[in-house]
């Protein structure tokens, strides 16, 4: 089981900052390959981490939803592909961004969706750090379950 890293807090405290330095940090020392979470709706962690966003949970979800599936693939498995092209793969880590959600102040559907594929995934990484967004609220929508470490910045 990797170790799982969360920061959260209060907006503008710094959990970007920290989140970024700790990533480095973990590749520096040889912890890789580290799974970087960007858990907010705001995605800032790739500015830190100095990488562009091409695609995200989100616009996979949304491309779905409006039934942009190709001939002879079913649902799942279109998923399936967008979810792994969603991550941004790095000298020592992957970055996956949760993006933007489906509607004004409406984050079930995208932490569901970053949930399930996070749990697909976290065999294949001795650690994960996790940015959260401002505030709490990830921690009701189990977000952050299994996590080793919280980190309250």
């Amino acid at each position: 089981m990797p170790i799982s890293i969360a920061l959260a807090g209060k907006g503008g405290t710094g959990k970007t900052t920290v989140a970024g330095l700790l990533i480095k940090y973990l590749v520096k020392t040889g912890k890789s390959p580290v799974l970087a979470v960007d858990a907010d709706s705001n995605a800032n962690l790739n500015e830190v981490l100095g990488l562009e966003v091409f695609d995200t949970l989100g616009n996979a979800r949304e491309e779905m939803k409006k039934g942009i599936v190709p001939s002879g693939m079913t649902k799942d498995v279109f998923m399936d592909m967008k979810l792994q092209q969603a991550i941004m793969e790095h000298e020592g880590y992957d970055l996956i961004v949760m993006g933007q959600p489906e509607g004004p102040g409406c984050y079930c559907a995208a932490n569901t969706l970053l949930t399930g594929f996070l749990d697909k995934l976290i065999g294949n990484y001795p650690y994960i750090v996790m940015d959260n967004e401002a505030g709490m609220e990830h921690i009701s929508r189990l977000t952050t379950s299994n996590v080793d470490i919280l980190l309250i910045v």
